[in-house]
C-alpha cells in the first residue's frame, strides 16, 4: 500500500488518456501533477519527484503490457499508475476480455516490486454504439478488485460523469477530454496519489 514508503519515482503507462491528447504539453493530467507534486515537495525541503509518462495514442492494453514490460526492465520505480482499456473497448472487446488484460499488465508491476494504482477511465462521449456500458462494466470489475486487494484507484469516470452531469463541456472528442476534463482527471489523482508523495 502507499502509506508504506514515500515515492519518489512513478510511471505512468496507458494510451491517449495517459498521454494527455489534444492539449498543450503540461495540460495533461499528469504533467499537472508533476508540477504540483514537485512544488510542494521542494517547497518542504523534498528532493524532486519524477514522474515518467509513459501513454502511447492508440495503445491496447497487449501494447500497454509490452510497454510495461520494456519500461520496468530499463528502470525500477517505486509505483505504477497504470489505466487502458477503452481503445480495446472501441473495438469491440468485451469486458470480460478487457479485465483479464489489465489484469496481466497488473501482476507484472507487483512482480516487480512498485505498488499499483489502478485507472478507471473517463466515460465514453457521444456513444452511439453501447460502448459506454462495457466501459462501465470494466471499470466495476476493476474498482471491485481493488477494493478486495487493498488497492489505490482513481475514479476517473466518477469525476468526469459528475461535472458531465452539471452540463459542463469536458471532451475536445468522443474519449479524450479537454483541458477542463484534464484538470478534472488531475484533481481525481491528486487526491488519491498524495498519499504516496508524503500528502503533499
Amino acid at each position: 500500500m502507499a502509506d508504506k514508503k514515500t515515492w519518489q519515482r512513478v510511471l505512468f503507462i496507458g494510451d491517449s488518456l495517459t498521454r494527455g491528447y489534444d492539449v498543450p504539453y503540461g495540460k495533461g493530467w499528469v504533467e499537472l501533477l508533476q508540477a504540483h507534486f514537485e512544488k510542494n515537495i521542494t517547497a518542504n525541503g523534498g528532493s524532486k519527484p519524477m514522474l515518467v509518462n509513459a501513454g502511447v495514442d492508440g495503445a491496447t492494453l497487449q501494447a500497454i503490457y509490452n510497454n510495461l514490460e520494456r519500461a520496468l526492465h530499463e528502470a525500477s520505480y517505486d509505483a505504477v499508475v497504470i489505466m487502458g482499456g477503452t481503445n480495446d473497448i472501441l473495438h469491440g472487446r468485451n469486458a470480460e476480455d478487457c479485465y483479464f488484460s489489465l489484469m496481466r499488465s497488473v501482476h507484472h508491476i507487483q512482480k516487480a516490486g512498485s505498488d499499483v494504482i489502478i485507472g478507471l477511465a473517463p466515460q465514453i462521449d457521444c456513444d452511439p454504439d453501447g460502448d459506454d456500458a462495457v466501459l462501465v462494466d470494466y471499470n466495476e470489475r476493476l474498482r471491485t478488485y481493488c477494493e478486495e486487494q487493498g488497492l489505490l484507484y482513481i475514479d476517473f469516470y466518477k469525476k468526469i460523469a459528475e461535472a458531465d452531469y452539471r452540463g459542463e463541456i469536458l471532451y475536445a472528442g468522443d474519449v479524450h477530454p479537454n483541458e477542463l476534463g484534464y484538470h478534472y482527471m488531475y484533481e481525481a489523482a491528486c487526491d488519491v496519489l498524495k498519499s504516496g508523495f508524503g500528502g503533499m
